[in-house]
């Protein structure tokens, strides 16, 4: 007669959401996910997990899926037609063993918590109802709390001195920056966030890095550390997390320039219908005119509209 395994309870589950901005090739998740809410997700997650627990990542298209699973980039969200069934999330957590995990949290926006309560309908969702930067600052806490709660080697206030004197760079190419980034939890030990963006100097690479984590977090308690800021990418095995916003900065330049291009059609639209209305009503002996202008106006601005989409612009 064979005996049954014991039964071992399932710690705590943590689930993150997948990200839109992605590898180009197959990649472990924790690799092929380079969006920074992916990591802010995955940070807070990681300071919180103790040993036993799980950090899983909810695919739109794969499921849950452990960090070091390899998968092919994709390009699905939930409400697609290709987006992950409720039947397989349930499989899949039974082959885990974690259906029954009596502490679940997922950290990430409405999509993921609604479609992880298909699997445990008790799942907490510190997240919900909070805009994105709430939801980043929500999960800065959550690091910090967790920072607090374990000791952990962490810089010292003291140590992480902001930044006054720019090194001297005399470069003339346009190349890759790291630039550490302390924010308002460095008070509880949190370490700095490394970033890597594309510029021609030292002073750009931090002012571009510096202004879009404020902006990003919705604060301007942050600083560039200068002791772990430096010219290139970071190494394997440097730090295990960093974020990648070369993609963003260039999604960004590419609305800036839509933005100039349909600021350009707008403005020759009402040069050449000046005269054309009166009251904001098109007089009568103009329509046919008006009509036409306003036709090249539309097909002109018509491919802007698809870039913007095509880049995600909102």
């Amino acid at each position: 007669m064979t005996t049954a395994p014991p039964y071992v309870r399932p710690g705590h589950v943590y689930v993150i959401p997948c990200s839109g901005k992605k590898l180009d090739r197959a990649a472990p998740a924790r690799e092929l996910y380079t969006g920074s809410y992916f990591h802010a997700c995955w940070r807070a997650a990681d300071a919180l997990a103790g040993d036993g627990d799980r950090i899983l990542v909810l695919s739109a298209r794969h499921g849950l899926v452990n960090l070091d699973d390899v998968l092919e980039p994709y390009d699905t969200r939930f409400g697609d037609r290709e987006e992950v069934s409720s039947l397989l999330l349930d499989a899949q957590a039974r082959r885990l063993g974690i259906q029954h995990a009596r502490e679940v949290t997922v950290l990430a926006g409405s999509d993921y918590v609604q479609a992880a309560r298909k699997v445990w309908p008790y799942a907490e969702a510190p997240l919900t109802g909070l805009a994105i930067g709430s939801q980043l600052r929500r999960l800065n806490e959550l690091s910090g709390k967790a920072a607090t709660a374990a000791p952990v080697a962490a810089h010292p206030v003291e140590s992480l001195g902001p930044l006054y004197e720019v090194p001297v760079d005399g470069g003339q190419r346009e190349r890759a920056f790291t630039v550490a980034v302390a924010g308002p939890g460095r008070s509880m030990g949190e370490k700095p966030s490394l970033y890597v963006a594309a510029a021609y100097s030292s002073a750009q690479a931090w002012a571009k890095v510096l202004g879009w984590y404020m902006v990003e977090h919705e604060t301007p308690d942050a600083y560039v550390v200068a002791g772990e800021s430096f010219e290139g990418e970071p190494q394997p095995g440097d730090r295990y997390f960093w974020t990648d916003l070369r993609p963003e900065f260039a999604r960004q330049e590419a609305l800036d320039d839509l933005a100039d291009q349909a600021a350009e059609v707008v403005e020759c639209f009402q040069a050449e219908t000046l005269g054309m209305t009166n009251d904001g009503s098109v007089l009568p002996d103009r329509q046919n005119e008006y009509g036409k202008a306003r036709a090249r106006a539309q097909e002109a601005a018509w491919p802007l509209v698809q870039q913007m989409a095509d880049n995600d612009g909102r």
